[in-house]
């Protein structure tokens, strides 16, 4: 078994609500999907806390999964 950082976690997970988000209607705006802004609620515009993803980063895999989860609905 191999252990997955913080790091990594919050990327896959931000990428999976992204997916989930799109599945469930949400428009492609992370503000709207509380799940992912409770990752995200307690930074100050730009901090990243030391061993966690950058809030740019989590946002970015969010809705790069949500573009993609459109994108592959399309083109079936």
């Amino acid at each position: 078994m191999f252990k997955v950082n913080k790091i990594e976690q919050q990327i896959v997970t931000a990428s999976v609500l992204g997916t989930k988000a799109f599945k469930t209607g949400i428009a492609p705006i992370p503000y709207y999907d509380s799940d992912l802004i409770s990752i995200i609620k307690d930074r100050f515009c730009a901090e990243t806390p030391k061993g966690e993803a950058s809030t740019t980063a989590i946002l970015k895999a969010w809705l790069r999964a949500w573009h993609l989860a459109n994108l592959y609905n399309t083109c079936l």
